[in-house]
Formats: structure tokens, sequence, C-alpha cells
């Protein structure tokens, strides 16, 4: 399972997260073909809980508006009146949304490389990177090679980190991040998925129009960096 982080626009996430991957959340993969979950939509939303912590209504990535006919109620969201980060799986009937399962998307702050005592870039598998259609994310899937270990509760540590900061002639600017993966002895038996989604807008460098991003990821084929524009 994972240790869920809450959007950053309600609460600031670690700096660093300790991600348990023992154990899939109720689906930790973006289900196709004839999958439990394969006949239903998947979105990746903002998510939002009424004063129960259970989620009442989404904005899509696709800035789609839904309120749900029921509330949905899971186990990792625990802040009444807060926002979370999301894959929502979801039908309509009669144009309203039925949530049938909700997956955390992690959000991690980006910490200078300064601040980082040691940098660790324990590999883990590319599957996919996007900027969200709206703007407000880059979006990662990444595979994490895991398994148990008796002796201890050892977790994956990961996070997101500022490499260097460009500022170009023309005024606009290049942020590099690259992606912190400490695997603190954990075995490497089996692959199981997890999503990030950094913030474009709220971030602590303030990036517009004509500025761009990229995001350097160790793999087990060595360094993928991906490029996203503003």
């Amino acid at each position: 399972m994972i240790r869920l982080l809450p959007y950053l626009s309600r609460r600031t996430a670690w700096l660093f997260m300790a991600v348990f991957l023992l154990v899939a959340c109720t689906t930790n993969d973006y289900e196709t073909g004839d999958g439990k979950l394969s006949h239903y939509r998947a979105d990746f939303v903002d998510a939002y809980t009424n004063s129960n912590a259970s989620f009442v209504k989404a904005m899509t990535d696709d800035g789609d508006s839904l309120v749900f006919s029921a509330p949905l109620k899971v186990k990792w969201a625990t802040t009444p009146d807060s926002a979370y980060r999301a894959l929502l799986y979801y039908s309509k009937v009669d144009e309203k949304p039925q949530p049938r399962s909700m997956v955390s998307v992690l959000v991690p702050n980006i910490r200078p490389m300064s601040k980082v005592k040691t940098m660790y870039n324990d590999p883990v598998k590319m599957i996919s990177a996007w900027r969200s259609r709206n703007g407000r994310y880059v979006n990662l899937c990444l595979g994490f090679v895991t398994g148990t270990n008796e002796e201890d509760e050892s977790k994956h540590s990961v996070g997101m980190v500022c490499d260097t900061l460009l500022q170009h002639e023309d005024g606009s600017k290049h942020l590099q991040l690259k992606f912190y993966h400490s695997r603190n002895g954990m075995p490497e038996y089996y692959t199981t998925k997890l999503y990030f989604s950094i913030p474009l807008k709220n971030n602590p460098y303030h990036l517009g129009t004509g500025d761009s991003l990229s995001v350097s990821v160790n793999t087990y084929e060595g360094w993928v960096t991906k490029t996203f524009t503003y």
C-alpha cells in the first residue's frame, strides 16, 4: 500500500515520501482490456472530500466538473473538506457520475539540491510521462521493482529535486528536476506501478508561458529525460 499524500493546494506534502510498495491499493494500474475496471471511464482528477472525508466531487484534467451520485469513501483519504490528487474510475448513468474506485496519485514537493544531504538515484522503470491537458501537472507513471522484507519494515523513499534553474537570454527559464529514489534495501522481486503529478503552477519557481521543465529519471536502461513546455 501507499502512504497517501494530500494535494498541495490544501496541505503541504512532505519533501520526501515514504512509500509502501508491498500491497497495491484498490487498484494501482490504469487498467485496460478486460480487467475488473476496464468498462469504467478513468480520469486523473483533483478530488474533494466532504465533512466526513468522503469524496463527493472532482475536476478532471480535461476540465470536466463531476458531482458524484453518491459519496465515495476510501481508506487512504482521511482529511475532511480537503483536496486530493487521484485517478478516478467511474461510470455515468443519466449523466450522473457514479464513482467505482479511486487510486491515490502522489504530489511531491520540489526540494532544492542544496538541501539534499545524499542524492539517491536507485533505478525505476519509466512507463509514461505526459502533461495534463489543463496544463496544471506533469504526470509520471513509474514502475518500482520491489518485494517483501521480513526482517524489517523498510520502505522506498521518493521525492523530486531541483537540479538546476536556467535563465536564457530571452528571459525564459528552464527548470531541471531529478527524481529521488532510495530502495532502502528492499528486495527486487516484482514490479508495481505508482503515479506522480508534478504541479506546474503551484511550485516555488514561478514558471510561466515560454518556460520549460524537464524531469530526469534513472531507469534500468540508463537516465531518461522528459521535457515539457509551458
